[in-house]
């Protein structure tokens, strides 16, 4: 065994114990269980004895079920390769009634497994940070052997690591790696691979010949499964975020996918990021398949059914051809109403019922709806049967002598209603090698409407290419001839076979007007005459299949799936003449094309002279695509001034047009020719207003170390003549950046009586830390901003101004007695103000105010304590009765939770909507539905399809008790002893930009920061509940349930 020194302490202690345990199962109840369509059973088929906490599983060629399975303990990485708790089980129903009756431990002291595939008599896991094959030699139930095949992947501790392995129908071994890197090395130690980012591997059986599929900078690819084809759907989590998508997805060979910026920049790209092809929002999906057995009927075979962890579902996913990829139609196949049941795994057994399992309660790293660990409450597995459906006679095949069948009658068993015998069918014929090629072929040449149908020229095809030989290669070529799925699954194949005799029969396809048969021959092609592989293949040959892959682009307008397999087979041909010739083509989509190969082929050799002359175009596509490779190349920008000055001097830009200018600027605003752009068209008259806005913004994302001059020269010639909502926006660039050149400017507004008191408030915000005092006069003007009659943003923004101005202790104790005005949005900000005095009258003073402030009961008793710290001995022995009264009772909070349960019904959804969008509630100020609202928090579009109404309801009565996936809040100490608590909206490598609870954006320097934790408080402010009457909260209950 080839195993790493620092890894080879995971094998020492494996002791070989065979532990077999029997246990009958009770009967489950119909009201215990989890809810399943008419027409389908479910029952409970393991108990707590055999099984604790599965998560993943497999079935062998005997219907012996492989189990990865939890410690039950929430364990960091560390601690897992110190001392790995978790085991892989085998159950075995050993009366054939369905229910499982022994388990024993097959291997033990794992880490994390999180997937069992069996094959070849050995079960291949992951189980970080490796690739294991682990094999039972004396068939005594318990593996003997371990052995690493793949090695090494990074990985925390919070399941968000490798998954699998799965097993392509080509005969290959896939696994799944989530967003924490990977390292390969050779025999010699050198560094064969190496990335950070997310990405789906394959590799042959034995380790060997490591690919990668795709990936991009998503956090968690899960599971994966094919289409009869041999195309790739899978389920991942946190594709995208803010919004966040858990989706599945149709997995292109060479895509590139959101979301880390990092990530995704280690990969050759297309064009646009992929994306999903469903989106079921924020779920954490976990195991997925696509059903393959007749007996639930013809119209599930072909489905995906996906377990969603935090809703506690399988979703049936009706898997549709759209263009060269998929559409879906969804419905919910099982729901649970136990909050404690979580899927995660769904597995089809031979005699087509449907295993679910429910790892239990024990899961908490990283999940938002288990943020209290409960080992306690253990999981299980259900059986799902269609009702009144004969059972299907020896499922696996058992009772067939395979070593006696007559090559015909494997051949009849390629399309056997039972899928395992397929399968088997499959191996045996491929085990036979070149002797069962002729066969093989009769069956892919045989002619439609004859005994072989589809299924079996398909398996027939996937045979071959296990067989994989020179006689395998010409039979599968038939298949090119044969019904459009046989085309697709011969030239897949091929393609895996890098064929070069294939090459102009997969031309051939190329010119067929079918999307997913172009695509399939497309990327083929790629990997056939693929730079530094390809064989045999001649020039003239190469120099068809570019001019053919360019003759696809310039027929019509492929789908986004299409052209990315176009240009990736451009890109890994890499032939810089071949492609150059399409930058002179009368097609702007073929211009696009050569120049997205260019850009990222290894000998593009792209040049500012070639691109420059494509910015002259009126096709908007390649007019941006040529702009974001110009932004992309330092010293480049300089060609485009011409093209920007005539944007920015339009009367409207259109959304697509200010995005890429904006994402240009940025990119770019590092160019002094861009910043002195930026700089003359803020004070121009010539640009429009529209576009004034979006140079702001620039300005405001950037994230350069030294301010232009120039920049902040413009800044100040608008806060002297621009509309105050220019100016405003001016304002908040200078509280993000620190502009002290404009302080004076910033003072002058601030104490103007004539301009508009939102504009004088945040003036005040961007001078406050600069200025010595203020006088009585400001003092009484912020404060009657704090009043009730202003809309809580409003009393916010006011609340933000006067806690970052220097008071003095009268005014400080003044404002004491006035804690109750701001409210509990705006209370939390305003007690900033007492962290600059240590005076014992002022620390009295608050903690009187306090007391008798409403809104002080939602304050967080760990902050209040942390600001009194200061203060004399006196202040905080008086303040703790009150930070006792804040402390968190768990009993107090449930009971206050089942007090407010009755307002989730009888809401009214108009009613609803305008408070969510009114100024009372204030909820659109953090959070968007649809396009509307603010970006805080998370997106609430679809809230009601992944929370229950308790779910919100908790989130509303007690925000801290859980955090949505990236809006966890941060405590930043400074080295300068500032303390900011928000949640991280962007980071670059030297800036951490904080979104806190006033809704300001802080921009923090890593060279400053002397401590950044996790804080458990959230910035959404408590106390919701209490500011609405009990009509609202049904309202606004109701809106966010519909939210589907």
């Amino acid at each position: 065994m080839n195993l790493l020194p620092k890894y080879k302490s995971l094998l020492n202690g494996f002791v070989i114990v065979i532990l077999v345990l029997f246990f009958p199962i009770e009967k489950t109840t119909a009201e215990d269980l989890p809810r399943v369509p008419d027409g389908f059973s479910i029952e409970r088929v393991t108990n707590s004895e055999l099984t604790k906490y599965p998560m993943m599983a497999g079935f062998d060629d005997r219907g012996r079920l492989f189990i990865a399975e939890s410690s039950g303990e929430n364990t960091r990485a560390p601690q897992l390769i110190k001392e790995p708790k978790s085991m892989i089980r085998m159950l075995v129903d050993r009366d054939g009634d369905g229910r499982f009756d022994q388990s024993t431990v097959f291997a033990d002291k794992l880490t994390l497994p999180m997937g069992a595939l069996w094959h070849e008599g050995s079960l291949y896991v992951a189980s970080p940070p490796n690739i294991w094959k682990l094999t039972d030699h004396d068939d005594d139930g318990v593996a003997d052997e371990r052995k690493i095949i793949v090695d090494s992947f990074g990985f925390s501790g919070n399941a968000a690591s490798i998954h699998g392995c799965f097993r392509g129908p080509e005969g290959r071994l896939y696994w799944c790696d989530g967003r924490h890197g990977h390292e390969f090395k050779d025999k010699s130690g050198k560094v064969t691979s190496k990335g950070l980012a997310a990405r789906i591997f394959s590799c042959n059986p034995d380790g060997s010949d490591i690919e990668v599929h795709c990936g991009g900078g998503m956090d968690n690819p899960v599971e994966i499964d094919f289409t009869p084809e041999g195309e790739m759907i899978g389920s991942v989590n946190i594709l995208m975020n803010r919004p966040r998508v858990d989706c599945l997805v149709h997995w292109l060979e060479g895509g590139v996918y959101p979301h880390f910026e990092d990530c995704v920049a280690e990969f050759k790209r297309t064009g646009e990021l992929l994306g999903p092809i469903t989106r079921f929002g924020h779920v954490a999906v976990s195991g997925m398949l696509r059903y393959r057995g007749s007996q639930f009927g013809p119209e599930y075979q072909g489905n995906i059914f996906t377990t969603i962890f935090n809703t506690h579902k399988v979703i049936r996913s009706q898997l549709i051809r759209n263009g060269a990829t998929f559409e879906t139609k969804e419905e919910d196949f099982l729901v649970s109403d136990d909050p404690d049941f979580h899927p995660t795994d769904i597995i089809e057994d031979a005699d087509g019922s449907l295993l679910v399992i429910n790892t239990g309660g024990w899961f908490r790293i990283g999940c938002p709806q288990s943020q209290i660990s409960k080992p306690d409450i253990h999981g299980a597995i259900y059986r799902i049967r269609k009702t009144g459906t004969p059972a299907l006679k020896d499922p696996y095949g058992l009772t067939l002598d395979w070593k006696s069948l007559s090559p015909p009658r494997k051949l009849q068993l390629l399309n056997d209603t039972r899928p395992f015998v397929q399968q088997k069918a499959i191996e045996e014929l491929a085990r036979v090698g070149d002797l069962a090629v002729p066969q093989l072929a009769k069956v892919i040449e045989s002619p439609s409407g004859s005994f072989y149908n589809d299924t079996s020229k398909r398996n027939a095809v996937w045979t071959l290419s296990r067989i994989g030989t020179g006689k395998a290669v010409t039979a599968i070529q038939n298949g090119l001839a044969s019904s459009e799925s046989v085309q697709m699954t011969a030239a897949k194949a091929l393609g895996t076979l890098r064929n070069s005799q294939s090459v102009d029969q997969l031309i051939a396809l190329l010119k067929q007007n079918k999307p997913p048969v172009q695509r399939t021959a497309a990327t083929a092609l790629g990997r056939i005459c693929e730079a530094g592989r390809r064989d045999s293949v001649s020039d003239e040959q190469l120099q068809s299949v570019v001019k053919s892959l360019f003759n696809v682009i310039k027929s019509g307008t492929p789908d986004r799936t299409l052209e990315h397999a176009l240009i990736y087979a451009l890109i890994r041909i890499d032939n810089r003449d071949l492609v150059l010739s399409g930058l002179d083509d009368s097609s702007p989509a073929v211009r696009r094309a050569a120049l997205i190969a260019l850009d990222q082929m290894n000998s593009g050799n792209l040049t500012r002279e070639l691109v420059t002359p494509l910015l002259d175009t009126d096709d908007p596509a390649l007019q941006k695509e040529a702009l974001t490779i110009i932004g992309e190349h330092e010293g480049w920008a300089g060609e485009t001034m011409t093209l920007l000055k005539t944007w920015l001097s339009e009367a409207e830009l259109s959304s697509e047009r200010a995005a890429v200018l904006r994402g240009f600027l940025v990119a770019q605003s590092a160019d002094p020719e861009v910043q002195s752009l930026i700089a003359q068209s803020l004070t121009s008259d010539e640009t429009s207003e529209p576009a004034k806005t979006i140079l702001l913004e620039v300005i405001q994302r950037s994230t350069l170390k030294e301010f232009p001059v120039a920049w902040r020269s413009a800044l100040g010639q608008i806060l002297k003549t621009a509309e105050p909502e220019l100016q405003i926006f001016v304002v908040r660039i200078a509280q993000t950046h620190d502009q002290p050149d404009l302080n004076e400017q910033l003072t002058s507004l601030a104490l103007d009586v004539k301009q508009p008191a939102s504009l004088r408030i945040e003036a005040f915000s961007a001078v406050g830390s600069h200025l010595k005092s203020i006088d009585q006069s400001t003092f009484n003007f912020l404060m009657s901003r704090m009043n009730e009659e202003y809309p809580p943003l409003d009393r916010l923004a006011a609340a933000r101004a006067l806690s970052g101005l220097p008071q003095s202790a009268n005014q400080l104790i003044q404002l004491s007695k006035q804690l109750d005005a701001p409210g509990p949005l705006a209370l939390p900000v305003l007690l900033r103000a007492y962290a600059k005095s240590v005076d014992e009258a002022v620390g009295l003073a608050l903690i009187t105010g306090l007391n008798g402030s409403s809104a002080a009961t939602n304050l967080s008793a760990d902050e209040l304590a942390s600001l009194l710290q200061k203060y004399p001995e006196s202040v905080q022995q008086a303040a703790t009765p009150l930070l006792k009264k804040l402390g968190v009772d768990l009993a107090q909070q449930k009971a206050h939770l089942e007090s407010l349960k009755p307002l989730l019904t009888e809401g009214r959804l108009e009613e609803g909507r305008k408070i969510f969008f009114g100024k009372k509630a204030a909820c659109s100020g953090c959070h968007a539905v649809e396009d509307s609202g603010g970006k805080v928090g998370p997106d609430l579009t679809k809230i009601g399809a992944i929370r229950t109404g308790t779910d919100l309801l908790e989130a509303i009565a007690l925000p801290s008790a859980s955090f949505a996936r990236g809006y966890r809040s941060y405590l930043v100490v400074t080295d300068a002893g500032r303390i900011y608590t928000g949640v991280i909206s962007r980071e670059s490598t030297d800036t951490v930009y904080l979104r806190t609870a006033d809704l300001s954006e802080v921009r923090i320097a890593r060279d400053q920061i002397e401590v950044m934790k996790e804080s458990p408080t959230s910035i959404m402010p408590k106390g919701l509940e209490q500011r609405l009457t009990q009509q609202e909260i049904r309202d606004l209950l109701a809106y966010l349930q519909n939210r589907k």
